[in-house]
């Protein structure tokens, strides 16, 4: 089978191996009447046979500009700024020689916009806006802006919908300037037609950053999207339905209305289908296929959003979300934990069953009063509430003793939780020009209750460890109110010089109640007290810092960055009324650096962390016979040197992305459990410091956009990640240093030709090993694999057929555990009705029947296995109907 999927992705790398592109295009732009260079004119090569956008640039300082890697065709170069009559000029290359155009002269003239009679001008650069023509990108019938967004010269769209820009991520997506859903972009790329967009700009997200102070590296984007006039006034409408088998269901509705200063829009959805299809009722009917989903899942859940120019100076943007959901899962999971020269055993068979409500209100408004002053403010409610119920059964035995013990227990529980928030800045421009002074308050008031009720019932069957029954019932109330004052001043000493300085107040109370109480069985009533598993926790955390920082410029691609931060904390920890309070001060010293070289920034920082008033409970907490917490008041925080290194480089001309970072850190003072297991299963656990842990991260990603070859187009893409931690942990009094590494390698390539077909090939490889270090404990390790291929065919007109394949192997789970499987998904949709206004189409999930969910991992002396319920094959037939009507 692996051989088979080969064969395709062979064909495309040679296909577009003999694509070579090895045309060059120079010249010197210059202004007709003072012979000066003319910087950041826009160079555009277009495709002679239908003026389509092969690649573009903008000119240097020196108004002088290179397009390489241009396929050798009869091409026409388009010469265009704001302020100058544009040109066109046609291009023959000869036998691979540089076509170099020698100085072209650009005319002034007095018109506003550029240009070019007979000639539409698809790129345009302003400053930091690059700005497409949407018209001058050809996109299949009922195509969205996802699909016209990935026609765009330097603009990625990833398989799940995330877009990238010239390598940057995007922050948002606007609608006529306006915010659409904020957070989450893709409601407007997969729900918006792209025929109703004239232009797509895009430009850095400075939105809170007035005085430029985030480096241009570290910026992200925001793409805009213009509508055409005739689509400024109106409504846009979609809804779908589907059923199936195995009682599969889904629905979804789609609507906006656009309106001078006023965008209204709103999106609901319905369905038990765990997330495998996401029904969008778009062109396609889904839009991603996902195996591995743990657990069954049925969801309603919806997005409102609003936004409203309520005049010049004012501006609000209101979105709400909510997401009512029920799942249920089932696992058989099974943890081998070494002891010495003893290894226990545990299988587990679990259901759980659990129900969640969220709901958010978001609001933003921004006021300018002025030019020199910006005043923000972003409130926040959230509510949630949970019930679940939980039952597992387990199993336990060791090297020597084939039956220890065997557990049944039963959770039910419910919580609910209530959330406001907001920040507040006032920021104003000072009379020193690029000095500004940030003021900024953030509230948070966090309560929460929840009510539980667990029976675990323990038979022993080894002697000197008894058996038990345990009918248990806790009520918690937490209550977390947190509230900050900052003051950010910025003073520009020079030109290459810059002064921050950042003063920090702020003040957090939570406080915690647990009540605990065992069954009485003579009433059945919770009535029995237990004072030692109560507590009334309070702490008290007030904090004050001063954070000066320098910033030098030494070229606009060289910087350097230094600062410190002094930070003070007062904190008391009032435990039960029995126990004595904990009194702590603190002061530290925590030193910050950057340095930024090109398409290197190499930064490092300090940060520290508070022990958690739980364990530093002055306590032993004895929840059953297998299990005992005893805290640590005595416990330090934890100190953390980060160091971060970044690189990133994109070459427009060569289709070229690359991205690399990796993040470093080193502890001290971690707060790590001590254990004291027995040969039966019992732990007593207490959280103790330790020095000597590092974690260190590594990801890259490259990607290679080949040059069109003619209705042919490739991307290839390599995705790596790796990790190396040096963890440790204490078991019945030694010491073991647990050595874990792991890397995955991720290749993919992408091959569309002429909108009409599409293969998507891709392979995956993980390898994790685990070693120890004092302690006689087995060294893991293993590779588990997958290889895929996706295809989408648009044919014959009106209908879109769908194909995803994955093959996946993990060669080292347990018996019992299902090794490898093959996923197949299958879907076709055809456009019917007036205008292909509606839409029927059939899902095949899961074909082969074959879907599984499983995981393997080691933590410290445990090698766990987990295989969880999932989703398995169903059929559904859907309806999809368009609707929009414009003035």
């Amino acid at each position: 089978m692996r051989k088979i999927l080969l064969i395709p992705l062979l064909i495309i790398i040679s296909i577009a191996a003999k694509a070579q592109n090895h045309g060059v295009v120079k010249a010197i732009i210059l202004d007709s009447l003072s012979k000066q260079p003319i910087q950041l004119a826009t160079i555009s090569i277009l495709k002679l046979q239908d003026s389509s956008l092969i690649s573009y640039t903008v000119t240097d300082k020196n108004g002088a500009f290179a397009l390489h890697n241009l396929r050798e065709e009869p091409s026409r170069l388009l010469i265009t700024h704001v302020g100058y009559q544009g040109i066109h000029i046609n291009i023959k290359f000869k036998n691979g020689q540089p076509a170099d155009l020698g100085k072209i002269y650009l005319s002034a003239k007095t018109l506003q916009e550029v240009t070019v009679k007979g000639e539409r001008i698809p790129v345009i650069i302003k400053k930091d806006t690059i700005e497409f023509d949407a018209t001058a990108f050809k996109t299949r019938p009922n195509a969205l802006v996802e699909d016209l967004l990935k026609k765009l010269p330097g603009v990625q769209v990833d398989r799940e919908g995330g877009i990238t820009v010239n390598g940057k991520d995007i922050s948002k997506i606007k609608v006529n300037g306006k915010d659409f859903f904020v957070n989450d972009p893709k409601i407007a790329t997969r729900n918006l037609e792209a025929n109703m967009i004239s232009k797509v700009q895009v430009y850095d997200d400075r939105e809170n950053d007035p005085d430029h102070l985030v480096p241009e590296y570290q910026v992200k984007k925001i793409i805009n999207l213009k509508f055409k006039k005739s689509f400024t006034k109106g409504i846009l409408s979609t809804v779908g339905a589907g059923a199936g088998t195995q009682d599969r269901y889904v629905g979804s509705g789609f609507i906006a209305k656009f309106q001078d200063d006023v965008q209204l829009s709103a999106k609901v959805g319905i369905d038990n289908l765990s997330g495998s299809g996401f029904f969008s009722g778009n062109y396609g009917g889904f839009s991603t296929f996902n195996f591995g989903n743990t657990g069954l899942r049925k969801s309603t859940n919806g997005n409102f959003d609003f936004t409203k120019d309520i005049n010049k100076k004012l501006k609000l943007h209101i979105e709400y979300r909510f997401d009512n959901s029920i799942i249920d899962n089932n696992s058989n999971s099974k943890v081998q934990q070494n002891i010495n020269d003893t290894v226990i055993n545990s299988l587990t068979q679990a259901i759980n069953h659990q129900k969640t409500n969220s709901q958010n209100l978001h609001a933003e408004m921004e006021w300018k009063p002025d030019s020199i002053t910006i005043v923000k403010y972003n409130p926040d409610i959230e509510y949630n509430y949970n019930n679940s119920l939980n039952k597992s059964s387990s199993i336990r035995s060791n090297t020597y003793v084939s039956l220890l013990n065997t557990t049944s227990s039963s959770d039910q529980g419910s919580s609910n939780a209530f959330q406001y928030q907001h920040n507040f800045s006032y920021y104003r421009k000072l009379s020193k020009k690029g000095s500004s002074l940030t003021l900024s308050n953030s509230i948070s008031i966090h309560p929460e209750h929840s009510l539980n009720f667990n029976a675990n019932d323990l038979t022993s069957y080894v002697a000197g460890f008894p058996s038990d029954t345990l009918r248990r019932s806790s009520k918690n109330a937490n209550n977390d109110i947190s509230q900050g004052l900052n003051a950010a001043y910025h003073y520009p000493i020079t030109k290459k010089l810059a002064a921050d300085i950042l003063l920090v107040t702020l003040h957090d109370r939570n406080s915690g109640e647990l009540l605990t109480y065992d069954e009485d069985f003579k009433t059945g009533l919770y009535t029995i007290f237990l004072q030692d598993q109560s507590s009334n926790l309070i702490r008290d955390l007030w904090g004050e810092g001063v954070n000066p920082q320098l910033t030098y410029n030494f070229t606009d691609n060289i910087s350097f960055k230094a600062g410190v931060t002094a930070l003070g904390q007062q904190i008391g920890n009032h435990f039960n009324s029995y126990t004595k309070d904990l009194n702590q001060d603190f002061f530290y010293i925590l030193p910050s650096a950057e340095v930024h070289v090109k398409d290197f920034t190499l930064s490092y920082g300090e940060t520290v962390q508070q022990p958690s008033i739980n364990n530093l409970q002055p306590i032993t907490i004895v929840y059953s016979p297998l299990y005992t917490f005893i805290g640590n008041p005595l416990l330090k925080p934890t100190y953390f040197h980060n160091i971060n290194f970044s690189y990133r480089k994109y070459n427009r001309a060569a289709g070229l992305n690359l991205n690399a970072n990796s993040h470093i850190v080193i502890e001290k003072n971690t707060i790590v459990n001590e254990q004291t297991i027995t040969a039966e299963g019992a732990t007593v656990t207490t959280p103790i410091n330790r020095n000597g842990r590092f974690t260190a991260y590594l990801n890259s990603s490259i990607s290679k956009h080949f040059k069109k070859q003619g209705k042919w187009d490739f991307t290839a893409i390599a995705n790596t990640s790796a990790s190396a931690g040096h963890n440790f942990f204490i078991v019945n009094g030694q010491n073991g240093y647990q050595n874990t590494q792991s890397i995955y390698f991720e290749p993919i390539f992408f091959a569309e030709w002429n909108d009409v077909i599409s293969f998507e090939p891709n392979y995956r490889i993980d390898y994790a090993t685990t070693q120890y270090q004092l302690v006689n404990y087995p060294k893991t390790n293993y590779a588990t694999q997958s290889a895929g291929m996706r295809i989408d065919l648009s044919l014959p007109q009106n209908f879109r057929w769908r194909a995803d394949y994955t093959y996946k192997y993990n060669p080292i789970v347990e018996p019992g555990f299902q090794r490898s499987a093959n996923l197949l998904n299958f879907s076709v949709t055809r456009r019917i009705q007036k205008d292909g206004k509606g839409e029927i189409g059939l899902l095949c999930y899961d074909i082969l029947n074959q879907n599984v969910s499983s995981r393997h991992y080691v933590v410290a002396n445990t090698i766990n296995d987990i295989q969880s319920q999932v989703l398995k094959r169903y059929l559904l037939l859907t309806y999809t109907y368009h609707f929009k009507k414009f003035k």
